[in-house]
C-alpha cells in the first residue's frame, strides 16, 4: 500500500542492495559501543540486577524472599540466558544488541518493500541505520531493541503469504506473547493485524478464526507467568505489576502526564497492592475529571513526540566521565534535530499516503495503524520520549515515502523542463 510509481533512471546493485545499509548501520554502532561503555542506570540497572538473579538460579527476585513482577520478565530473562552462557559480562549483550539492531533494520526494509517499493525500503533503511537513538541504545540494557525486533518479526510472519494460514496464526500468537513478555503493549497486536486483514480482504470468517487461534496461543504462552504471579501475589496478575502505577503517573491530579516517581507514602506497600491502589486513584481521577483527562491525553500525544534524548540520558554516566558536558549537550542536540527532521518527513509521508489512497487507507496501512496505536496507548496511560520507540520503524518507512516522492517530483519536473 504505497506510492508505486516508476523510478526514473536505473539504480546500480550497490545502491539497490540491503547490504550497504546494514554495513553502514553496523559500522556506526561499532564506533559507538567502542567509544561508550555500558553503564546501567534506571531501568537498565534493574534489568541487569534481575537478569543476574535469574542466571544464578534465584528466580525473579529483588533479593531472597522478595519476589517482583513490576518489570515484565522478558528482557531480564533474555539477558539471563546470555549471562548463563557467557558469564556476567556486558560484551555479549552489546553483541546481541548489534545483532537485533541489524535484524530490525533488515526486516524494516523487507516490510517497507512489501508495503511500498524497494526504493522506499532502501531510504527507510538508511534513515534507521543513521538514527542516533537507535545507535545510542546499542550500549544500553533495555527492552526497546528487543521489543522492536520481535515487533517487526511478528509483522514479517503476518505478511508471509507462503505460510499455511493456520500455522501463521500460531506463529503470530507466539511472537505476540514474546512481545508481551517484553512490554505488555503488544497485547492487542493480533487483534489489530487481523482487523487490518478484514479491511484489506473484505473477508471475515478466516481472519476471525485466525485471530482466535493467535489469541488462544498467546494466552497459553503467557499463562505460566500469570499463574506464577497469581500464586506469589495472591490475586490475578497477568504479566507485570506496574499497570496501575503507570496509569497513575499519567493520570493524577498533581501529575504532568509524564513518568514520575510513585508517592513516598506507597513505597512500603507490597508492589502488587501499591499497583492496585495507584490504579484506583488514576481511575477515580479519570471518572471525576473526564474533560481534563481528554485534554491531557491530547497533550500527551505531543509530549510523546516533542524530543528524543533518552539514548543520551541512559548513557549519561559514561559520556560525562569520558567526554564531558559539552559532548553530552552536542549529542542531545544531534538526537533531537535528527528526530524532528525524520518526524516531519514521517508526517509528510503519512499525508502523502492518505492523499493518494484516501482516508480509508488509515485502516489498512500498517505503518499508519501501528504508529497511531502505540501513540494512543501511551497518550492514555503515560508518556516519555522512549515510549515512541516502537513507532520508529513505521516513521522511518513513511519518511522514506516522503523522500522518494519529493525526489520523483523533482526529477519529473526536470524532465518536463528539458523537453519543454
Amino acid at each position: 500500500m504505497g506510492l508505486k510509481t516508476p523510478w526514473p533512471g536505473s539504480w546500480q546493485w550497490k545502491r539497490d542492495s540491503y547490504l550497504p545499509v546494514l554495513a553502514l548501520a553496523f559500522l556506526l554502532r561499532i564506533v559507538w559501543v567502542l567509544a561508550v561503555p555500558v553503564h546501567p542506570v534506571s531501568d537498565s540497572y534493574v534489568y541487569n540486577l534481575l537478569a543476574q538473579s535469574l542466571a544464578s538460579g534465584h528466580g525473579y527476585y529483588w533479593a531472597p524472599g522478595i519476589p517482583t513482577a513490576y518489570w515484565p520478565v522478558g528482557t531480564s530473562f533474555v539477558y539471563s540466558i546470555i549471562y548463563r552462557v557467557f558469564g556476567a559480562s556486558f560484551t555479549p549483550i552489546v553483541v546481541f544488541n548489534l545483532a537485533i539492531s541489524l535484524g530490525t533494520i533488515w526486516l524494516t526494509m523487507v516490510l517497507a518493500e512489501r508495503w511500498f517499493d524497494r526504493r522506499v525500503a532502501i531510504v527507510a533503511g538508511y534513515i534507521s541505520a543513521c538514527w542516533p537513538l537507535q545507535i545510542e541504545f546499542a550500549s544500553v540494557l533495555a527492552s526497546e531493541l528487543i521489543f522492536n525486533f520481535l515487533l517487526v518479526s511478528l509483522l514479517a510472519v503476518w505478511e508471509t503469504r507462503r505460510l499455511n494460514p493456520w500455522v501463521r496464526a500460531i506463529l503470530i500468537g507466539i511472537f505476540a506473547a514474546a512481545t508481551c513478555y517484553i512490554r505488555p503493549t503488544g497485547m492487542l497486536l493480533p487483534a489489530i493485524l487481523y482487523a487490518i486483514t478484514v479491511n484489506r480482504e473484505r473477508k471475515y470468517l478466516r481472519p476471525i478464526a485466525g485471530a482466535a487461534i493467535a489469541l488462544v496461543v498467546m494466552a497459553l504462552a503467557i499463562a505460566p507467568w500469570s499463574v506464577r504471579n497469581t500464586h506469589i501475589f495472591g490475586h490475578f496478575e497477568l504479566i507485570s505489576t506496574n499497570g496501575g502505577a503507570n496509569l497513575w503517573m499519567g493520570n493524577n491530579p498533581d501529575g504532568t502526564g509524564r513518568t514520575e516517581d510513585v508517592p513516598d507514602s506507597t513505597l512500603k506497600m507490597p508492589e502488587a497492592e501499591r499497583d492496585i491502589y495507584l490504579g484506583k486513584i488514576a481511575k477515580a481521577y479519570i471518572r471525576e475529571h473526564p474533560v481534563r483527562f481528554a485534554l491531557r491525553t491530547f497533550k500527551k500525544v505531543y509530549w510523546l513526540h516533542d524530543h528524543e534524548t533518552i539514548g543520551v540520558h541512559w548513557n549519561l554516566a559514561a559520556l560525562q566521565q569520558l567526554y564531558g558536558e559539552r559532548a553530552v549537550w552536542c549529542l542531545k542536540l544531534l538526537s533531537d534535530t535528527y528526530w524532528w527532521l525524520v518526524l516531519l518527513l514521517g508526517l509528510t509521508g503519512a499525508v502523502l499516503v492518505i492523499l493518494k489512497h484516501g482516508i480509508w487507507v488509515v485502516f489498512v496501512s500498517v505503518p499508519l495503524v501501528l504508529w497511531a496505536y502505540f501513540t494512543a496507548l501511551h497518550a492514555v496511560i503515560v508518556v516519555q520520549d522512549r515510549y515512541h520507540f516502537p513507532c520508529l520503524p513505521f516513521i522511518a518507512i513513511l519518511a522514506g515515502v516522503a523522500i522518494c516522492e519529493v525526489r520523483r517530483r523533482i526529477i519529473a519536473r526536470e524532465i518536463r523542463a528539458t523537453f519543454s
